[in-house]
């Protein structure tokens, strides 16, 4: 169950950032600086997911720890 909420939010996370990028870019109207600075946030967002989730799942299930501290 643990593994497969990790999946869930990883997934979430790529498709939701990725069609950030793909309105961003495609629609011209879009390209204001706010715009700019939303995808620059969902670029980074992509990257701590690709990143930082793997192996905090990989590290949360070596050492046990997932939630039930008390």
């Amino acid at each position: 169950m643990f593994i497969l909420a990790y999946i869930f939010i990883f997934l979430m996370c790529m498709i939701g950032n990725m069609l950030v990028g793909v309105i961003v870019l495609k629609n011209r109207q879009m390209r204001t600086v706010t715009n700019m600075f939303i995808l620059n946030l969902a670029i980074s967002d992509l990257l701590v997911g690709i990143f930082c989730m793997p192996t905090t799942l990989v590290d949360n299930l070596i050492t046990g720890e997932q939630g039930n501290e008390q």
